[in-house]
């Protein structure tokens, strides 16, 4: 460990956090601990956040590593898998037909394809990202054999009715909730955003997540601001979940580290009284 993480990791001990958080109020001393932080500062904006990434060294989501590293996702499941597999078996008729939104390489698919024979007789699974995730996702798939999977570089090649899933995504998006939803042909009936980072102490921010070749910046929303928004785009949450399995850890500014990521169904407005979902789950 560097000396300057170890400094950090002292300054981030309990008898001083209080101290963080009265100094993160200020916006000279946020200033100070964006700079001790970097790059895991708080920002107030995209830009800046984009800003702050691209001094890092590469900044972007098509860096080859980063490819590299979502292979190891398409096998097994995370703690969030089971809700979104619920919610998929639950709105299955004989066919279902999912949009994987930033759906990367497919790795989600692989990962569920085992479970998706038990949701519907049928299933079309698109995933939809950038041009170069899309490139490798194919390439994976021929290598594999796979003819289930299918990619998009447009959202103007779907036909017919999706469910919505944005997996470890939708912080990324950079516009807003109601410009999410505009871009499809239709509003989408059903929604689902799992691995998103939310919390409830502070206004929503932005950061800049990093590894050891790459940096791209991220929107942790503030989780009622999240559900507000996606209301005022006329759609009502049914369910939220934890993902344990991911965090981001905020050292000099505590009131700001989250410490699992969420998961949210949203369902349009117009199906709240007719659309035939099991009870048994409610708003968690």
């Amino acid at each position: 460990m560097k000396i300057r993480e170890i400094a950090i990791d002292l300054l981030a001990t309990a008898p001083l956090s209080w101290v963080l958080t009265a100094l993160g109020r200020s916006r000279l001393a946020a200033g100070a601990l964006n700079q001790a932080s970097h790059p895991r500062g708080v920002f107030r904006s995209f830009d800046e956040a984009w800003r702050v990434a691209k001094r890092f060294g590469y900044a972007g989501h098509d860096h080859p590593d980063y490819f590299r590293n979502q292979i190891r996702f398409t096998t097994g499941l995370r703690a969030s898998d089971y809700a979104v597999l619920y919610w998929l078996s639950q709105l299955a008729r004989e066919s279902l037909k999912v949009l994987d939104f930033g759906g990367n390489i497919g790795n989600i698919y692989y990962s569920y394809s085992d479970y998706l024979r038990r949701c519907a007789a049928e299933t079309e699974w698109v995933v939809f990202d950038l041009p170069a995730a899309i490139d490798h996702g194919r390439r994976l798939a021929a290598e594999r054999g796979e003819r289930k999977l299918r990619f998009t570089y447009s959202l103007a090649d779907l036909d017919g009715e999706y469910i919505i899933l944005v997996s470890s995504a939708f912080h990324y998006w950079e516009k807003s909730v109601g410009e999410f939803i505009a871009q499809f042909a239709g509003p989408p009936q059903h929604i689902l955003v799992n691995r998103i980072p939310v919390q409830e102490r502070e206004s929503s921010f932005f950061t800049v997540q990093h590894r050891k070749t790459y940096a791209h910046p991220c929107r942790v929303w503030n989780s009622t601001e999240l559900i507000a928004n996606f209301a005022d785009a006329g759609y009502d949450l049914v369910d939220r979940w934890s993902a344990p399995e991911l965090r981001i850890r905020m050292p000099l500014f505590p009131t700001y580290t989250v410490e699992a990521y969420s998961g949210f169904y949203f369902r349009r407005r117009s199906l709240a009284n007719t659309a035939a979902i099991s009870p048994d789950r409610g708003v968690a």
